[in-house]
């Protein structure tokens, strides 16, 4: 049985994941968290404003902490185990002498926890969307779109595309319209 998933909802909900935690400890002023957790740059300068972005009532700031009570200690554990499951199946395709049974068994060890990790974020995402106004919804719906252009953004410096930086080759130097200019006229002159 095969499971295909797919990449770019995963990464959103593992953003949305990690904003709704970051930005519910934001909140908390009465008992801060201690646990770190992997935030990008731009979760950073976006997650702390989610709840007042979304405008939330106190009602659903307490029901927000209350889920992260609830999910926080799971999902903590279930990404250590999948950052140990990755390195297990790296360090065993790595081997000096790879057993491809040891490698198939740790790909469906990462597997497993990727999936219970997945189950985990659909169920953070239905409990949030539940306490949420369908106003709100809306809101957060137009928020996880503007967050996914800044990453694409990101990802993809000065405009290039993945194939157009792949054509370019990824030691290129990146010039400036003005270098590439001058380096057209340099090219002109040698002809």
């Amino acid at each position: 049985m095969k499971n295909k998933i797919n990449a770019p909802s995963i990464s959103l909900a593992v953003a949305f994941l990690l904003a709704c935690a970051f930005s519910s400890t934001q909140a908390q002023t009465i008992a801060p968290q201690t646990q770190t957790q992997d935030i990008t740059p731009s979760q950073t300068t976006q997650a702390p404003n989610l709840q007042q972005e979304l405008g939330l009532t106190p009602e659903q700031i307490q029901k927000w902490r209350a889920l992260n009570q609830d999910l926080g200690p799971q999902e903590l554990a279930g990404n250590q185990k999948l950052r140990q499951a990755r390195r297990a199946l790296a360090d065993a395709m790595e081997s000096p002498s790879p057993n491809e049974e040891v490698i198939k068994q740790r790909a469906k060890e990462l597997a497993d926890v990727q999936s219970t990790m997945t189950q985990l974020q659909a169920l953070r995402q239905a409990r949030v969307l539940q306490m949420l106004t369908p106003e709100q919804r809306v809101k957060l719906r137009e928020i996880r779109q503007r967050n996914q252009a800044l990453r694409r953004q990101q990802q993809a410096p000065n405009g290039l595309g993945q194939r157009q930086q792949l054509k370019r080759g990824a030691n290129a130097p990146v010039m400036t319209p003005a270098q590439r200019k001058a380096l057209r006229q340099q090219q002109k002159q040698k002809r």
